[in-house]
């Protein structure tokens, strides 16, 4: 019996693979290699600089596609000539609707990995109600997501499946063993930081990802902990390293505190499991609208005790006092400057609380664990 075929269409903004790519990219790099076994897949991706136009993502056929206006017709002509039973596309729901219209008899289904493209100013939420209805199901990483929907259209509730996200697990060493400490503290040497301990912010330097929490929590934290270092990983965007108002209004903030803080730019996975390893403690100061937060399982997969945000999708992930610590939003700096203080007092703790994070994720949080839901739900389709 001939395996089913799945189309799974990328945004069409990052070349696939690509180290400055967006976590959607990365989802669809790290699951469709798992399934190929049981599911027929192609990937959909748009062209990029020294690739060729078609190639191989570990085995699964992904077709790179021209930027512009030349993107869908060149889309749909290859659908056409393919013939997938279904259709998946990522984040684009008008996208995802031009294909419900041309493919008839083909099924659509629309992943969401935040609510970002639906709803204001990309699209209105009466529209995108409407496109949501015309789907043969969709996909999001989170409960906290399907009930954002379902808040706004009752209707489609049946429609909507929960596919939590992953990590590969290989990629990040615990620091439970003494060789790991040794390696740690090594490195901790090589960068002038002996003596040290590190709180790592690695994401988006926008405001969602809340940031100048961590800058304003800074000082009551150096006067308990001198030793303390803040550690900023990334950058405004994916695709480069330039500077945002915001980035500057971060970088202007920590002016006072230049023996505590260092920005460095954007590290694509997985190098950055390297960065990982140095920290005591991930801090996730994320707002109400993180939908999932691959950054927290990372982590969590690298031993490290998480402090999260308890807002969005974070809760899913991270149980309070068992494989990590969540600061209710309000007066979210003072919270955050307690546990911070807490956390850095006490290695026993820090180590307790790493090791059930990597167990939650060795259990629950795996790209195989995507990957299996994904196949189960498209061989249903």
């Amino acid at each position: 019996m001939s395996l089913p075929k799945v189309a799974v269409v990328t945004p069409g903004s990052f070349v696939i693979p690509s180290g400055r790519s967006s976590s959607v990219e990365r989802v669809v790099e790290q699951t469709m290699p798992l399934v190929r076994d049981m599911i027929e897949v192609r990937i959909y991706g748009v062209a990029g600089k020294g690739l060729p136009s078609k190639g191989t993502i570990n085995g699964v056929p992904c077709y790179r596609l021209p930027f512009g206006s030349l993107y869908y017709p060149s889309l749909l002509r290859r659908l056409y000539q393919w013939r997938p039973n279904v259709v998946e596309v990522h984040n684009r729901p008008i996208l995802a609707l031009r294909l419900k219209k041309h493919l008839p008899g083909v099924k659509v289904m629309l992943n969401l990995h935040s609510n970002t493209f639906i709803r204001p100013p990309h699209i209105s939420e009466q529209r995108f109600g409407k496109i949501a209805s015309l789907m043969d199901g969709i996909i999001v990483n989170s409960r906290f997501l399907l009930e954002y929907i379902v808040s706004r259209h009752p209707g489609i509730g049946h429609k909507i499946t929960i596919n939590h996200l992953g990590v590969n697990i290989e990629h990040f060493t615990p620091p439970f063993s003494p060789l790991a400490a040794a390696l740690k503290e090594a490195r901790i040497t090589h960068y002038g930081w002996s003596g040290r301990r590190i709180v790592l912010f690695a994401g988006r330097l926008i405001p969602d990802k809340g940031v100048h929490h961590l800058i304003e929590a800074l000082p009551k934290i150096i006067y308990k902990h001198p030793e303390v270092l803040l550690l900023i990983i990334g950058s405004a965007s994916y695709g480069s390293d330039r500077e945002t108002s915001y980035v500057r209004e971060l970088k202007n903030a920590a002016i006072s505190y230049q023996s505590w803080i260092t920005f460095l730019p954007f590290v694509p996975y997985p190098a950055i499991a390297d960065w990982y390893a140095l920290a005591d403690i991930v801090v996730v100061p994320s707002s109400s609208r993180e939908a999932f937060g691959l950054v927290n399982v990372e982590a969590m997969a690298a031993g490290v005790p998480v402090i999260a945000a308890s807002s969005g999708g974070i809760p899913e992930i991270v149980k309070n006092g068992v494989n990590g610590f969540l600061i209710p939003l309000e007066d979210f700096t003072a919270g955050l400057t307690e546990r911070i203080n807490d956390l850095l007092e006490d290695e026993s703790l820090r180590m307790q609380v790493g090791m059930a994070g990597r167990e939650s994720v060795r259990q629950r949080f795996r790209w195989d664990h995507t990957a299996e839901r994904w196949s189960r739900l498209m061989q249903n389709i």
